[in-house]
This record gives C-alpha cells, structure tokens and sequence, in this order.
C-alpha cells in the first residue's frame, strides 16, 4: 500500500470528510502542475496549498472561494517545465563570488512594514506566485571554468520567520542553493539578496511586486504602480540584460586607485553586524532642513555623516581622509530595464581638518557630489571596470578566486570609511497607504569599515539605517545629536 503523502496527511488533520472531498480535485489539479526533482520541494508548495486553504477557511472565506483565489493557473508552468536557462554575471557582480567565505558575503536586505501582523500561510503563496515572474532570481551560483554564473534552480522558495542577524550570508553548498532569502517578523517582511544578483533598484521592484501579490491574497484588489510587474506578463529578456555594456566608453578611464582612508575607532565584534540601528525621521522635516541648508538630501546627511566621522575616526590618521563611498544609479543615464546590477559609485572625501561645522563643510560636499555623480566622471569608471573584467576572462578561475579573495579583503573597503547608499523615496499606488506604514535598506556587514549607512523613504516616512561592526558607539552617538541640533528628532530603533 502506497504510503500516503504529507498534504494528504494535512489535509486529513484539517478538514472534515466532507471538505476533503471538495478539495481533492482542487489538490490533483495543482500537483499536476508541479514537477520538481527533489519530492521535498513538491510536498512543501503542497503544502503550502493545503494551509493557505484553511486560513482562509478560518477567516471566513468559503472553499470555493478560496480555491478560486489560490487558483493552480497562477502557477502556470513555471514549476512544471525544466528550466535550463543560465546567465553570466554582470560586470559589477563577477567580483563578488569571488571574495566570498563563510563569513564574508555582499548581502544587502530590503523591507516592508504593514500595518497589520503578516499572514504567512499568504506570504508562502505570494512568493510561489511572484518569483515565477522573476526567473532570473529564481537561481543559483555555479563555478564555471573562467568565471562563477548564475544557474537557474528548479525547488520552492520558502518565505521563513527570520531567526539570524540581517544579511546574514547564504550558504551556497547545494545545486539548488537561492541566492536571495524572504523573512518574516511580526508586520515585517524582508527580502535579503547576495549583491551577484541585483542591486537596490531590482530589489525594490521585486519587493514591491511580492507585497502587492501578498495584498491581493488578502482580498486588496490593487492597480500596478511604482516599477511592479504584472505577474501575468512573460519575463522580458531586456530584465537580466548586463547592461554595463550600453555605457559610453570613455577614453581615459580610471578609479578603484583610491589611497586607504581613515577608518573609525572600535574593535570589531565577533558577530557581525553588532548592532543594526534605525533612525526614523520625517521626510517633511529632512527636506526642509536640506533647503534651508541650500543642498540636496544626500549632500545634508553626508555633512550629519562627516560630523560623526570626525568624532569616531581614529587618532593621527596623518594625511589620511575620511573618504564616503556613494553608489550612483546608472539607470537615469542609460535606457535601461535590468534587474540586476547597473550601479557605479563615487569618492567623497575630507581631511578631519576641514570639518569644522556643517556650514563649512556643506559646499564642499555639494561641489563633490555634483562632479561625482556626473554622467562623464561614472563612465570612466565603468570603462576601466569593463577593461578588468576583459582582462581576467582568460585567467582560471582556480587562479582567480584566491587572488580576488586576498586583493578584496585587504583593500576593498579600506579605501572607504563608510559607504552611504540613498535608495530614495519608494513609490507605492495610493490605494496601498491604508496597508503599508514603511520600508527600509540595509546593507550587510562590510570587512573593514565599523559602520556603513543607508537611507529610504515612504511617504513621509525616511529610515535612516547604520549597520555597525563596532559596539563603541560614538558614531551614532555624535550622528543622532547632530539630526536633533538641525531639527529632525530622529526615533531610533533596532539592535540597541
């Protein structure tokens, strides 16, 4: 006698007679669109089903409805089909398997708040929905001769209770191995991705996708806004482009030749991060406060930023500067669709001695950030990133990997002291305010730097986020001092 199945045997516990009967065909129709090697994957998306079906049962939704909303179609073949598609890595991202370890992984997570506590039976089925559409997250890293490239991965993925620090790495130690992770806590759902993947721009458009999926599990019928995708549309191709090659050459290409910078004080904690801290604030009160000061959002936090620097830097840094590694998205130059990586950065830089108030300082920094950000001044970069890589295509990867490891944990982020990554104002469709409160950005944990720094906003929501390495706390100290002195009463919160 055949040894019935876990779903059956949930099914069973769950509903009556009766009920089984009405739901059986419903549970056929699904498991014949569901071929997956490994039989653990397919009796976990039955599972999924046959849960998802009693919540809704449980809140007062009839199995027929239910079974409508949960309707198998929306898996369409995704789950069906043997997927043999495989990518190369993108020109910013081939660097990162290289130098990664055990504990040494470029992750960076992203985050939405709701306004009620999350439905995981619904989160589950909004993520089996949503990552069909994405095809080129639902991967894997794979060695290859000259390079790592990104494979694609037949299995579930699973959206968990989050139990480990943020960004913390992923292990890559299977053929099915993700590259991304989705976890839940009380109202927030947060999805955490390997940097080879893509950058905070494809991230938040998959982030916003999955909540509107989620919402509309709910019952929230809502329009497409904010960069979303229509799950019912086919992947377009134009979406894991490598699109580092539509940048304009430019004939005397430079950077990565940064001098080490002056890093901040404070011993490095065993685990890392050691502490990840909020700082919410309103957006009404930071752009104010930004025009008073006749700058730009970025440039005013950058001067909270080096304020704070000064204080937690290192003593006798010599000729040493304080040096802010801002990322730049390349997508307002180009004409581009790409999920993945399309972002370059510039150097900010000052000596502790030039700091000596914000006033001061503040037409420095404007002056930097306008001629860094500058579509000419990225190009050189991005010409001499595609020189490297062409370069290196011949050498093996057996050679590659221990130089790159060696070369990126000694200098990488050591020609920085911190990074700020300003994601900008997220937008949702109107109809979505009732059910979202925020979003935040984190970045992973860096090698050497004490403490990195994001920011993103909702409404009138802005998440200022430092991400420590050190438990000394003058830099966020001397940082949350400055946003009271110019007005913006932060609320902090996180790992305090």
């Amino acid at each position: 006698m055949a040894k019935a199945r876990p779903w059956t045997l949930r099914m069973q516990q769950l509903f009556t007679p009766a009920e089984q009967a009405r739901i059986a065909p419903y549970l056929n129709d699904v498991r014949a669109r569901i071929d997956l090697r490994q039989q653990r994957f397919v009796d976990g998306l039955m599972l999924d089903h046959v849960d998802a079906l009693r919540w809704y049962a449980d809140h007062g939704l009839t199995l027929e409805a239910a079974m409508k909303r949960l309707d198998p179609a929306q898996l369409s073949d995704f789950y069906l089909r043997e997927r043999t598609a495989w990518y190369p890595l993108d020109t910013a991202a081939k660097v990162y398997p290289l130098s990664m370890g055990l504990k040494r992984m470029m992750m960076f997570r992203m985050s939405f708040y709701l306004k009620n506590p999350v439905e995981p039976e619904i989160l589950q089925m909004a993520l089996t929905y949503t990552i069909k559409r994405f095809p080129y997250f639902a991967t894997t890293i794979k060695c290859g001769f000259f390079w790592h490239y990104i494979d694609s991965a037949m299995r579930r993925y699973a959206a968990r209770p989050e139990t480990k620090p943020p960004c913390a790495p992923i292990r890559l130690n299977s053929i099915s191995s993700p590259t991304f992770r989705v976890v839940w806590f009380q109202n927030r759902v947060s999805v955490e991705f390997f940097h080879v993947l893509t950058d905070g721009t494809g991230a938040s458009i998959f982030l916003k996708t999955l909540l509107r999926e989620y919402l509309r599990l709910l019952g929230h019928e809502l329009p497409l806004g904010g960069g979303m995708l229509r799950l019912a549309d086919a992947p377009d191709s134009r979406e894991w482009a490598d699109d580092f090659l539509l940048a304009d050459k430019h004939p005397s290409p430079e950077g990565f030749g940064d001098k080490p910078a002056l890093q901040m004080r404070g011993l490095p904690t065993l685990e890392q991060p050691s502490r990840v801290l909020h700082f919410n604030l309103s957006v009404v009160a930071l752009r104010g406060a930004a025009k008073a000061a006749g700058v730009t959002i970025t440039v005013f936090l950058l001067g909270l930023m080096m304020l704070a620097l000064k204080e937690a830097a290192e003593p006798h840094g010599g000729k040493r500067k304080l040096q802010v590694q801002l990322p730049v998205n390349m997508r307002k130059f180009y004409p581009s669709k790409t999920l993945r990586n399309f972002s370059m950065y510039c150097s900010i830089r000052l000596h502790p001695v030039e700091i000596t108030s914000l006033e001061a300082i503040l037409p420095k920094l404007a002056a930097q950030v306008g001629e860094g950000t500058a579509k000419a001044s990225l190009d050189k970069t991005m010409t001499l990133s595609r020189k490297l890589v062409r370069y290196l295509r011949v050498v093996p990867l057996i050679v590659k990997r221990p130089i790159a490891y060696l070369i990126y944990g000694k200098l990488s982020d050591g020609v920085f002291t911190t990074t700020f990554s300003n994601l900008g104002a997220i937008s949702l469709p109107e109809e979505m305010a009732p059910y979202v409160d925020k979003f935040d950005f984190v970045l992973g944990p860096p090698i050497r730097n004490r403490a990195i720094c994001s920011l993103c906003s909702y409404g009138d929501k802005a998440v200022f986020t430092v991400v420590k390495n050190t438990a000394l706390p003058v830099f966020e100290n001397v940082l949350y001092a400055q946003m009271v002195k110019h007005g913006l009463q932060p609320y902090v919160e996180g790992s305090l």
